[in-house]
């Protein structure tokens, strides 16, 4: 009886150390999921921009340490460029490389790309769409579906030619003019120019044909397609150019909305390795392309403020003017975004 009775003691004792070693054992949490994150981008690998959206998805993973992982898709793996807007938007990619685009809804965004402003440098008119977008939540609005995480000002457009030196829109007159953007071939329409819009693959064969004697585009653009050597005469309107044009990284609205608030900071505090880059890349790029027209003794003619606002002049009524009140007929308030912008543009004088 008593050897039973130690028994049952002694297998109580060892039930009660077990269930004692099983609470003060340390439990050990699963290790947090790794966001995967898959990013389209239509540039090929090999390019300035597929290296700068290389570069900061490679921060964005070392910020991350192991939480997400970025993968960038180049070459257009997933959505061409003309596709990246509606494809992010329907979830075809987490995240894509965009270049702004008024046929995707952006009426108030494309207030960045009214031509001869007089913006100010690339980085600070990029200040200013910022401004424009946190003081009109309608700017932000027009992005249905995706989110703007980044954006940079691409380089500033210039018109250059193979013909003669332009100073006014009256130079124009009679050469053929080609751009790429609606919006500068309507300016073109409204100088002296004859304005043909092509694709931008066409622009050297034209050049070499005669089909056109000049192009509005930025320098880097330009040298990539062989076409620098062809046209020059350049002439610069100042440091903001003819225009410039938003080009970034939009994403996804549902899928950024998924994500825990430590992958959302992670990811906000690496966009800025995004224009860092971008700009470091661009600049360099431009101060080359330039060079390389210096080098072939090629004529620059840089306008005055005074001799950009003739300009201005010329296309405030047919451009300006009619985006306005293309805004306004759609209850948009392109009036205070336009005004807004100016004042900005001062400010940064």
């Amino acid at each position: 009886m008593m050897k039973r009775r130690l028994l049952t003691m002694a297998a109580g004792t060892c039930v009660m150390l077990m269930l004692a070693i099983a609470v003060s054992a340390p439990v050990f949490a699963a290790p947090p999921q790794i966001i995967e994150i898959t990013v389209n981008d239509h540039n090929p690998e090999q390019t300035g921009p597929a290296q700068v959206i290389a570069y900061w998805a490679q921060k964005a993973n070392e910020l991350g340490q192991g939480r997400i992982k970025v993968t960038v898709h180049h070459g257009g793996k997933f959505l061409l460029g003309h596709e990246e807007y509606t494809g992010t938007q329907k979830g075809v990619v987490d995240a894509s490389y965009y270049v702004l685009d008024r046929r995707d809804g952006l009426l108030l965004n494309t207030v960045m790309q009214l031509p001869f402003m007089g913006w100010p440098d690339q980085e600070k008119a990029g200040q200013i769409y910022v401004q424009l977008m946190k003081k009109f939540p309608q700017v932000r609005g027009e992005f249905k579906g995706v989110m703007p995480y980044v954006f940079s000002m691409m380089p500033p457009t210039h018109i250059h030619n193979n013909k003669r030196v332009v100073k006014t829109p009256a130079d124009l007159k009679g050469l053929t003019i080609h751009s790429a953007e609606h919006m500068l071939v309507q300016a073109l329409e409204a100088s002296a120019a004859t304005a043909v819009q092509l694709d931008i693959t066409d622009m050297h064969p034209a050049l070499v044909r005669g089909i056109i004697d000049g192009v509005v585009n930025h320098f880097p653009v330009l040298f990539v397609f062989n076409v620098l050597e062809l046209v020059p005469f350049h002439t610069i309107f100042g440091k903001g150019g003819v225009n410039m044009t938003q080009m970034g990284i939009i994403w996804n609205e549902k899928k950024w909305n998924s994500y825990p608030p430590d992958v959302k900071k992670i990811l906000t505090d690496a966009a800025h390795f995004y224009t860092e880059k971008f700009y470091e890349m661009d600049y360099g790029m431009q101060a080359m392309t330039v060079k390389f027209c210096k080098d072939k003794n090629h004529t620059f003619t840089e306008l005055t403020p005074q001799e950009i606002k003739v300009w201005y002049d010329l296309v405030k009524k047919p451009i300006h003017d009619r985006w306005i009140a293309e805004a306004a007929a759609k209850g948009l308030p392109g009036k205070a975004v336009y005004d807004e912008a100016l004042k900005l543009i001062q400010k940064q004088k």
